[in-house]
């Protein structure tokens, strides 16, 4: 649903080289850039989750939990 927001996955990196003083346009677009990579994030823990056990599981969801909280 949201994957159309990784457009701002480059946008922000060359808004980051060619307009180095635009802090905010930089920062706008990586932060909108980050909610689908969170999403990819969370349902490839979970993928390894299921096939790797329960105990390991449990230490990807720690681990990478506070990063899918969107």
């Amino acid at each position: 649903m949201l994957g159309w927001l990784l457009i701002l996955v480059p946008v922000a990196v060359s808004v980051h080289w060619l307009m180095p003083e635009a802090h905010i346009l930089v920062f706008g677009s990586a932060a909108l850039a980050i909610i689908p990579l969170a999403g990819w994030m969370g349902r490839a823990t979970e993928a390894l989750a299921a096939r790797a056990g329960e105990g390991v599981g449990g230490l990807l969801n720690a681990t990478f939990g506070n990063a899918e909280s969107w």
